[in-house]
């Protein structure tokens, strides 16, 4: 064959990025109307080669040149702008994702990838989906025990959704929110499970502003089901839930939040619990929280008077505590929370007749 004939053929085979969007948005519709496995098994092979062909858009690819080297095919952000146009006219992603358990394993993971790229770099495809909550709840629902086969992709597109504040507040204001601490973050499949932790980690943590105002208005409600975590037989539930109550506590944002929470004889007893929990890690991060509360500038009476009447146990206990962990800042704070301490007094019983009517 000619070289000008050869050349021709390898343009001609190239296909354009509308092009791509254009076949796959065809064969997504083949795929939602097939009533045969043959037409389904035939539209998701060419789905899947569009998904190869998109990804070299998004980010290049290594092709073999003259004298077998490796070349890089790098991408150009015009294509991937057009990629992101013609997504959003076409409404590509709402089927891709409603017809993703129809896929194969790498290629739910291929839709997460496309998907985050596009909301990470091309504004028109954020504002698309921001403009969409529909496509938002679909992911979340990708979590549902009964949509395990998707769950580890939606996992992730949702993991890069809550970075942003409006995807962060739709969800904080939404019922959807409490599927979290009840059901997802108690998922089984330990990948589903993680992911939800994330995502509620990052919802509470993120974007404090919001949060904030969250803790301000369902401040019983959480706490109530978040200590339910901290409390739960499940070691897994217990080291996420320490760790993120210690992430959202410390925030300057959540001043008010943590001296709410920290002023709770009910919230002081489950730490003092977890201190003495079978992890190292989790009596880590239980130290952490514990001592919120051993420096609480506003302390009640119920709670001095539940830290003096242990002040002797705490500090013997707390002593030896985690003496392998050399950190210098977990040392010194040690040293200050057992020098607190030693330093309570006595609470007269008068004192405490009060707030031990409302507290107990």
């Amino acid at each position: 064959m000619p070289i000008a004939m050869w050349f021709a053929s390898f343009v001609r085979g190239k296909k354009k990025p509308s092009e791509v969007v254009k076949t796959l948005s065809k064969n997504l519709d083949v795929l939602v109307k097939a009533p045969s496995d043959r037409q389904v098994e035939k539209s998701v092979a060419f789905i899947i080669k569009c998904f190869g062909e998109l990804k070299v858009f998004f980010v290049g690819s290594d092709k073999i040149s003259t004298g077998k080297k490796k070349k890089r095919d790098e991408p150009r952000p015009e294509n991937v702008q057009i990629v992101a146009e013609y997504v959003v006219n076409l409404n590509v992603f709402i089927v891709l994702i409603t017809q993703m358990h129809k896929m194969p394993f790498e290629s739910k993971k291929d839709i997460a990838f496309l998907f985050n790229f596009l909301f990470r770099h091309e504004v028109v495809f954020q504002e698309y989906v921001l403009a969409n909550p529909s496509i938002i709840w679909t992911i979340v629902s990708g979590y549902r025990p009964e949509n395990k086969a998707v769950s580890m992709a939606c996992g992730k597109m949702l993991e890069e959704c809550v970075k942003h504040v409006k995807v962060a507040h739709l969800i904080l204001t939404s019922n959807e929110l409490w599927r979290f601490l009840d059901t997802y973050v108690l998922l089984k499949d330990f990948e589903t499970q993680s992911s939800a932790f994330n995502v509620l980690k990052s919802l509470l943590t993120m974007h404090p502003a919001i949060s904030a105002d969250f803790f301000t208005r369902r401040y019983d409600k959480f706490f109530t089901a978040f200590n339910s975590l901290l409390c739960s037989d499940e070691y897994v539930v217990r080291r996420h839930a320490t760790k993120i109550m210690y992430h959202i506590l410390v925030l300057p944002y959540h001043a008010e939040t943590m001296l709410q929470y920290s002023s709770s004889k009910v919230n002081l007893k489950i730490w003092m619990n977890l201190l003495r929990d079978d992890s190292e890690q989790v009596q880590l991060d239980a130290f952490h929280v514990f001592k919120l509360f051993v420096a609480n500038p506003h302390m009640p009476e119920d709670v001095k008077h539940t830290l003096t009447m242990n002040r002797h146990r705490m500090v013997d206990f707390l002593s030896p505590f985690l003496a392998k962990h050399n950190d210098e800042n977990f040392v010194t704070d040690k040293s200050i929370v057992i020098g607190q301490l030693k330093r309570l007094k006595d609470v007269p019983f008068s004192d405490l007749t009060s707030t031990a009517t409302v507290n107990h």
